[in-house]
């Protein structure tokens, strides 16, 4: 037999499909489709974790017969080899993780990387709402203005101490596991997506109420801009908290989304997906622009701190800018439905 027979006889023997081989040994499932047509051959980690999950040596599977354990290793060695030592073994049927369980720890990665990414966005916008209160003021002394610069940096330091990692972490857990076959039941999925709605409408209601009480602040209660600043941003932070982890926690369910760039289906239904990921992008793109276009129209005009009344460094438009086009890109992947396959 050869390899690709082996390999085709021993799925067979455990109702195993390509894509369950292939999450399993961590490949495409189009990469173990080009084992079985001969049109590709695994590197050596690849065959030795097929020989582990299948509980059959090299020389069987690429020389021999698997069906017929010691087979690889008498045509590896015909001139001398004791039959005694190799007729007798019967293959022994190992089980294997069932498709439907979490064999490469989905699950618990796409948590944490929820709440990382949540958590990140949320320090930066706290270290903009401290920063606030100690240099809103009319004239802020080199302390206080210290302070602010202080305690803005450690808001940016904690954050990216979470983005960085998680980002990194992402890219680590896709090479490793290029595949992962979706073991979500139906009640996981629907718990999850009840669970990202009801955050996404809490973070919308706080983002309002935010606004609401900012403008009540100004026009009723007659709070000075270092309070309402600093309020405005500690409830943005826990809104946009809400919303990051709503838009995280949903797409990281899609796993037909997270697969989608090792699979060969390309049709038109996929083309619409990108054409709207793109347009998410440009929207994203634009207001970077704006956001540039108004951080330039302080600096050159004098308003270093001071944009509409309110005390923001001109250079704080760009964070502003990147944590609401992570909103964005986060409620996109909400209201977008890829296409199933």
């Amino acid at each position: 037999m050869s390899f690709r027979t082996n390999v085709q006889y021993l799925r067979s023997q455990r109702n195993m499909t390509q894509e369950q081989l292939a999450m399993l040994v961590g490949v495409s499932r189009q990469a173990v489709s080009k084992w079985e047509s001969d049109k590709a051959y695994p590197e050596m980690d690849k065959l030795l974790a097929i020989c582990d999950l299948f509980g059959c040596t090299l020389d069987d599977l690429v020389l021999g017969d698997v069906r017929h354990p010691g087979s690889g290793q008498r045509a590896s060695k015909p001139d001398h080899q004791d039959a005694a030592q190799t007729t007798s073994t019967t293959h022994t049927n190992i089980p294997v993780q069932s498709a439907a369980e979490d064999v490469t720890g989905y699950a618990s990665f796409s948590n944490a990387y929820s709440l990382r990414m949540a958590f990140g966005i949320a320090l930066i916008m706290l270290g903009l709402a401290f920063g606030g209160l100690f240099a809103a003021v009319s004239q802020p002394t080199d302390a206080q203005n210290g302070l602010a610069f202080l305690a803005l940096m450690i808001g940016i330091v904690l954050g990216l101490a979470c983005l960085i990692p998680a980002v990194s972490a992402r890219r680590d857990f896709r090479r490793r596991h290029p595949y992962v076959a979706d073991f979500y039941t139906d009640e996981e999925r629907s718990r999850v997506y009840r669970q990202a709605t009801w955050e996404l409408v809490c973070g919308l209601a706080v983002v309002l109420l935010d606004v609401g009480i900012n403008s009540a602040g100004y026009l009723i209660w007659g709070w000075s801009d270092q309070v309402r600043g600093f309020v405005f941003f500690l409830l943005l932070a826990l809104g946009i908290f809400l919303l990051v982890h709503a838009g995280t926690s949903h797409r990281m369910m899609n796993l037909r989304a997270y697969n989608r760039q090792i699979d060969s289906v390309d049709d038109g239904r996929w083309d619409t997906y990108r054409y709207e990921h793109r347009i998410s992008n440009a929207i994203s793109g634009v207001i970077m622009g704006i956001c540039t276009l108004v951080a330039l129209t302080m600096l050159f005009s004098g308003n270093y701190d001071n944009l509409f009344g309110w005390r923001i460094p001109f250079w704080a438009i760009w964070i502003i800018g990147g944590v609401f086009c992570g909103v964005l890109q986060s409620l996109i992947g909400i209201f977008r439905k890829p296409p199933r396959a």
